[in-house]
């Protein structure tokens, strides 16, 4: 590869030179300046998913547990509760954290009756309320640029990848739409040079590095830049988009890491590709990604809260120590090996682009990198 080539495992790339454009006048964004309250209302809804009804069953079964089970309920809820705020900037996976808090407050009420019944019905309705949380924290709002929070947008219609921006980076999120083996694509936000609103006049695609071309259809889109790599995607209101992009490119942090040379790269890429196969002749399946949290986070408080009601019992029956142990171990090891997973995953997806290589299509502002590509003034 010279400097002026892309390998073959990224091409097809789009053209190297662009045609001129004159921007247009582009539709005005639907979005407020900002969402009165969100923060505090989203963290209120929070907080009654999370903490408040799954402590008010226990409390409220209190009168007929042992101690020690009652104390185990709290326990499992002071997990997921310190979960939640260490997660405080994923709103998308405080549903998980509010099913992990009802369910322990429902495993400890399951032998009393009527509290065991309804502690059951909220294990669907603390989820439930997490997700409204979720929607109030994330609604559209040029606020959102100053808010240090995980904002997701569909990228095209009738699919379901997404665009997530975070604190440091944006991510294309094409498994889904991919159906397997295509890792996620992200940009480190520090690095982005243009983030441009504008609209697909003619049906077109924008390829990927590696991966499937994201199909573009006529209505708005945004365009970004950052180092080398160049989106080009529909959002439905991408003066919001780009608002957030330019703003959080000011505060992110670097993540400028990645391998040196080709060799590394093919090796990181080829363990991320397997990570993201679908199962298939004995190959790992993206379900078993999910799998493992929910296993690793579940199995490790249930353990937890089998460990307190042991020692608060004052039990010393082998096979139940036995069984405590065995949950913490399984927690322990699925917890371990999605993190590890999930930081490399992160790694990988921030190397779309092997080192040194030319920019990923026509950077220039003023310039149509493709020919249905017009820019809003």
């Amino acid at each position: 590869m010279t400097a002026h080539e892309h390998i073959p495992e990224v091409l097809p790339a789009p053209p190297e030179t662009g045609t001129e454009v004159a921007p247009v006048a582009g539709q005005p964004s639907a979005a407020p300046e900002s969402v009165p309250g969100r923060r505090a209302q989203a963290f209120g809804i929070g907080a009654a998913a999370v903490v408040v009804i799954p402590l008010g069953f226990v409390v409220w079964g209190m009168r007929g547990l042992e101690p020690g089970a009652g104390i185990a309920g709290l326990v499992g809820i002071a997990v997921a509760t310190a979960a939640w705020l260490a997660d405080a900037r994923t709103p998308r996976r405080w549903g998980g954290w509010a099913l992990l808090a009802a369910l322990s407050a429902a495993y400890v009420n399951l032998a009393l009756a009527p509290v065991g019944l309804v502690a059951l019905v909220a294990v669907i309705a603390c989820p439930l309320l997490a997700r409204v949380a979720h929607e109030r924290f994330t609604a559209p709002g040029f606020d959102l640029a100053e808010i240090d929070v995980e904002v997701g947008f569909e990228i095209y219609r009738h699919q379901s990848a997404r665009l997530w921006i975070e604190r440091d980076r944006a991510v294309l999120a094409l498994k889904r739409m991919a159906g397997g083996g295509n890792v996620d694509q992200a940009i480190p936000l520090s690095e982005v040079e243009l983030a441009q609103p504008g609209e697909i006049v003619a049906g077109d695609s924008w390829p990927l590095p590696g991966a499937m071309a994201v199909r573009l259809s006529e209505g708005p889109a945004v365009r970004v830049v950052a180092g080398e790599q160049q989106w080009i995607v529909n959002v439905e209101d991408p003066r919001l988009v780009a608002a957030i992009l330019r703003r959080r490119q000011s505060a992110a942090w670097s993540q400028r890491t990645g391998p040196q040379d080709l060799g590394s790269w093919h090796a990181l890429r080829k363990w991320a590709t397997a990570q993201t196969t679908t199962f298939r002749n004995g190959k790992k399946s993206q379900s078993y990604r999910v799998f493992r949290p929910i296993v690793g986070f579940g199995a490790g408080v249930l353990g937890l809260m089998l460990l307190t009601m042991q020692i608060a019992g004052g039990g010393t029956a082998p096979s139940t120590w036995l069984a405590t142990a065995v949950m913490l171990l399984i927690g322990g090891f699925f917890v371990v090996g999605w993190l590890r997973q999930r930081t490399r995953l992160g790694h990988a997806e921030l190397q779309s682009l092997p080192p040194n290589s030319p920019p990923w299509g026509d950077p220039r502002p003023e310039v149509a990198p493709i020919s249905g590509w017009r820019p809003w003034s």
